[in-house]
C-alpha cells in the first residue's frame, strides 16, 4: 500500500554535482584521422579484423598447398658471337665467298636479343625439340610452358621452362638452346652446301678438259720437234693467251656469281621480310579477377559455414561458384602479350643487299667477257702472222694452262666450301645449361604465405574501415549530437557477458552512468520532467532496463519512484523485478481495481512498480483515455519521479501517446543494435507531433575499454550498489 496523499512528506530535491562525462573510459572511435580514435576502431572491431585476415590467410595457404608444383628451370644464351666474325675476317677481308654467309655475318652486328627471343619461339624450333625429346604436347602447349627474356643492357637471353618434373624441365630447356644454336648454324652451313653441290658437278668437267688439253699439247710437240719460240712470237702469244686467260676467268666468275645469286634468290624467296621486334608481357587481368573471385568466394563461404551446414542451398551454390571460378583460373595464363611490334627482318635486308650485290658482280663479269672478247678480237690479225706450228703449240699451251687454271679454281673454291660447311658457327652461344639443382619451385609457400599475412593484414584493416564507414549504427556521443541533434543524457555500457576480471570496474562504472542519467533528467530545465516516459526505435534496444535502473537510482537518491509498465503488448518490468502480474495498470483503467491496490513496492528502496495487468485488446485506446490522465495526476501528487516505460516506436503509436501525456521523453538507443535509419525515423516521429518534450537520448550498450578507465574504478575494495540487470 501506498502513502495516503494528505501524509506524503516531500523529500528535498538532493543536490548533484554537474554532470560528469564519463565517456573517456569508453570507446569512442570518430570519422576523423585522429590516430587514437583509428586504433580504437580497429580494436573494438578486432575480431572482424582477425577474422578477416585469418581467413584470408587460411585461404592463401590452402591455395597454395592444393596447387601443384611447378618447376622453372633457365638456361642462359648470348647473342653476336665474334667466332663467325673472326672467321669471316680470316677467309676474305671483304666477307667471305659464300653469300648466305655473309648475310648472317652482316646481319649478326643489326639482331638484337628481342628479335633473337622471337625467333627462339618459332614453330620450326619447338617441332624440332618435341621430335627430339619425344614429348606428347603440340607446339602450342610446349610454348606455353616456354619463357624467353632478354637481359636488359646485355646481349644475354634467359631461356625459361616451367613443368611438372624438374629433370624434364631442365632437358626441355637444353635442348630448346641446343636445337637454336643448330638451327642458325644450318643457315650459315646451308650456303656451303649449295656451292659444294654446284663444284661438285663442274670438277669433273674441268679436269677432263684440264687432262685433254694437256694430252693435246704433249702429242703435238713430240710430233713438230718445237721446244721454244721466239720472244716477239712468245711475248705475242702470251698477251693473247692473257687476255684468253682472263677471259675464262671472267666467264668463270659470272657463272660462279649466278650460281650464287640463284642461291641467295631461293633463301630470300622463304626468308619473311619482317619478324617480331619486340613484345611485352604484362599480368592477366582476367586471372587477377578470377583471383579476386576467389578471395571474395572462400571468405563467403567460411562466413556461410558458420551459420549453416554444407547441405544448405548458400553454402552448396557458393561451393559451386568458388569451384567455378578456380577451373577458369586454371585455364588462364599467367601472363598475356598486351604490346607486339614488328621490324625488318635484318637477314632478309642481308641477303637482299648480297642478291644486289651479286647481280652487280654478274653484270660486271658479263662487261668484263664482252671487254675481253673483243680484245682477242683486236689481236688476231697480229696472231694470225705467226707461223703456224708455233701458234698451234702456243695455243695449245695456252689452252692447257687456261684449263689447269680452271681446275685449280674450281677445287680451291671447293675447299673452301667444304671448310665453310665444316667450321660453320652460329650467331648465338649456350654460356650457362640448365640443371634440375637449379630449379624454383612454385608455389613458394613461404614466400606466398608471408605475402598472404600481409596483403590479408592490409585487407582485414581495409575491411575494418569499409564496415565502420557503412555501419548506421550510433557508437558514440558526437555520433549522436552529429546525426540527431539531441542533447546526451547518459552512456551506459555493455555488462552482460563481461569476465569477471572486468566486472569489478564496468559495473561500477554502469552505476556511475545511471546516476548520470538521473543528474542529467533533474538538471535538464529549469523546471524539470517528473513524469519520463522511456521509449525507442525497436524492441530489445533496452529501453525497459534503462527505465528499470533509472527508476533503482532515484530510489537509492533517498526519491520515492513509481515505475510503470505501460508496454501493454510486451511487458516484462514485473519479470525483470521478480512480481506478479496478476493485477495492474489495465485494471486500474477499465476500472476494475484501484490505484492503491495495483501499486506494490519492490525490494529497492523508493520505488514502487505499477506492472502491466491483464492483457487489454486495445492498449492504445487504454492510453489515450482520461482516466490514463487520471492516473498519471494521481502518481505524480504521491511520488517524487513517475518513470513509465513506453513501447517501440517502429510500428505502433503507444510511444507517441505516453509521450504526449508524461512531460518528457527519453529515447534509447542501442549502440550494438539500433539502426541509423529507424532511429531518425522514431525521432522524426517524436517531433512531427506537439505536445511531445524530447528531453534527450541514453545511449546503450556502449563497449567498455578498460584502457580509458579511471583509476577509481579499478581500486580495490569498492563497495557500491549495483542494480540488478544493468545494461543489459
Amino acid at each position: 500500500m501506498i502513502d495516503k496523499p494528505n501524509n506524503i512528506t516531500r523529500v528535498p530535491a538532493i543536490a548533484m554535482p554537474t554532470q560528469v562525462d564519463f565517456s573517456h573510459a569508453i570507446e569512442t572511435p570518430s570519422r576523423d584521422l585522429d590516430p587514437r580514435r583509428l586504433l580504437a576502431t580497429l580494436w573494438r572491431r578486432r575480431k572482424l579484423l582477425l577474422a578477416i585476415w585469418a581467413t584470408f590467410v587460411v585461404a592463401v595457404i590452402a591455395f597454395t598447398v592444393v596447387q601443384p608444383k611447378k618447376y622453372t628451370v633457365s638456361s642462359k644464351l648470348i647473342v653476336g658471337s665474334n667466332s663467325a666474325n673472326e672467321s669471316a675476317a680470316n677467309t676474305d677481308p671483304n666477307g667471305t665467298n659464300l653469300p648466305i654467309l655473309n648475310a648472317l655475318l652482316a646481319a649478326t652486328g643489326q639482331q638484337t636479343s628481342e628479335q633473337i627471343a622471337e625467333l627462339i619461339q618459332q614453330e620450326p624450333v619447338s617441332a624440332e625439340v618435341i621430335k627430339q625429346l619425344g614429348l606428347n604436347v603440340s607446339v602450342d602447349q610446349l610454348l606455353s610452358h616456354l619463357f624467353v627474356r632478354p637481359v636488359t643492357n646485355t646481349e644475354i637471353l634467359t631461356l625459361s621452362i616451367t613443368w611438372n618434373d624438374p629433370v624434364m624441365a631442365a632437358r626441355i630447356a637444353n635442348t630448346y638452346a641446343n636445337v637454336f644454336v643448330e638451327r642458325e648454324r644450318q643457315l650459315v652451313a646451308s650456303q656451303a652446301d649449295t656451292a659444294i653441290g654446284y663444284l661438285e658437278k663442274e670438277l669433273p668437267a674441268a679436269e677432263g678438259r684440264m687432262r685433254a688439253q694437256q694430252a693435246a699439247l704433249t702429242a703435238y710437240e713430240q710430233e713438230t720437234g718445237i721446244a721454244d719460240l721466239t720472244t716477239q712470237t712468245t711475248n705475242a702469244l702470251n698477251a693473247a693467251e692473257t687476255l684468253k686467260t682472263k677471259l675464262q676467268q671472267a666467264e668463270v666468275d659470272e657463272q660462279t656469281a649466278s650460281a650464287s645469286l640463284a642461291a641467295v634468290e631461293d633463301k630470300l624467296a622463304s626468308t619473311p621480310e619482317t619478324i617480331v621486334a619486340g613484345k611485352t608481357d604484362s599480368g592477366n587481368p582476367v586471372a587477377a579477377s578470377l583471383q579476386a573471385q576467389i578471395s571474395t568466394l572462400t571468405m563467403q563461404l567460411a562466413a556461410a559455414r558458420k551459420q549453416y551446414t554444407d547441405d544448405y542451398p548458400t553454402v552448396i551454390q557458393l561451393k559451386s561458384q568458388l569451384a567455378e571460378a578456380k577451373r577458369e583460373l586454371k585455364d588462364q595464363p599467367a601472363t598475356v602479350t598486351s604490346a607486339v611490334s614488328d621490324g625488318p627482318n635484318p637477314v632478309y635486308q642481308a641477303l637482299a643487299q648480297q642478291a644486289t650485290t651479286l647481280q652487280a658482280q654478274v653484270a660486271a663479269a658479263g662487261a668484263s667477257v664482252s671487254k675481253l672478247q673483243a680484245q682477242i678480237a683486236q689481236n688476231q690479225p697480229q696472231l694470225d702472222q705467226l707461223p703456224s706450228e708455233s701458234r698451234r703449240i702456243t695455243d695449245l699451251q695456252r689452252a692447257a694452262k687456261a684449263a689447269t687454271d680452271v681446275y685449280s679454281a674450281l677445287h680451291q673454291k671447293y675447299q673452301d666450301a667444304m671448310i665453310a660447311r665444316t667450321t660453320a658457327l652460329s650467331d648465338v652461344s649456350i654460356t650457362q645449361s640448365a640443371t634440375p639443382e637449379n630449379a624454383v619451385i612454385a608455389p613458394n609457400i613461404p614466400l606466398n604465405v608471408l605475402l598472404g599475412i600481409v596483403v590479408g593484414l592490409v585487407l582485414a584493416v581495409s575491411g575494418v574501415f569499409l564496415a565502420d564507414f557503412f555501419d548506421d549504427r550510433f557508437r558514440t556521443e558526437e555520433d549522436l549530437k552529429e546525426r540527431l541533434g539531441l542533447p546526451v543524457l547518459a552512456m551506459i555500457p555493455l555488462v552482460d557477458g563481461l569476465a569477471s576480471k572486468d566486472s569489478a570496474w564496468v559495473k561500477p562504472l554502469a552505476v556511475e552512468s545511471f546516476y548520470q542519467l538521473v543528474a542529467s533528467l533533474r538538471y535538464s530545465s529549469n523546471h524539470p520532467p517528473r513524469t519520463i516516459s522511456f521509449t525507442s526505435a525497436d524492441q530489445a534496444d533496452g529501453k525497459s532496463t534503462i527505465a528499470m535502473n533509472s527508476a533503482i537510482s532515484m530510489g537509492q537518491m533517498k526519491a520515492r519512484v513509481l515505475l510503470i509498465d505501460a508496454d501493454l503488448r510486451r511487458p516484462s518490468l514485473h519479470t525483470k523485478l521478480g512480481m506478479q502480474n496478476e493485477v495492474g495498470l489495465t485494471d486500474v483503467l477499465v476500472g476494475v481495481a484501484q490505484l492503491d491496490e495495483a501499486v506494490r513496492p519492490t525490494e529497492h528502496v523508493g520505488v514502487s512498480l505499477l506492472s502491466s495487468g491483464r492483457p487489454a485488446p486495445n492498449p492504445v485506446g487504454l492510453l489515450q483515455s482520461e482516466a490514463f490522465d487520471r492516473l498519471l495526476r494521481a502518481a505524480r501528487e504521491r511520488f517524487d519521479f513517475v518513470i513509465v516505460d513506453a513501447p517501440a516506436l517502429r510500428s505502433i503509436v503507444d510511444g507517441i501517446v505516453l509521450g504526449v501525456k508524461t512531460e518528457g521523453t527519453v529515447l534509447v538507443v542501442s549502440s550494438t543494435s539500433s539502426e541509423g535509419r529507424s532511429v531518425r525515423a522514431a525521432v522524426d516521429k517524436l517531433r512531427s507531433v506537439g505536445g511531445i518534450n524530447l528531453v534527450g537520448v541514453v545511449l546503450n550498450r556502449i563497449r567498455p575499454d578498460r584502457r580509458g578507465a579511471s583509476d577509481y574504478y579499478l581500486g580495490a575494495g569498492q563497495t557500491i550498489a549495483l542494480p540488478p540487470e544493468v545494461g543489459v
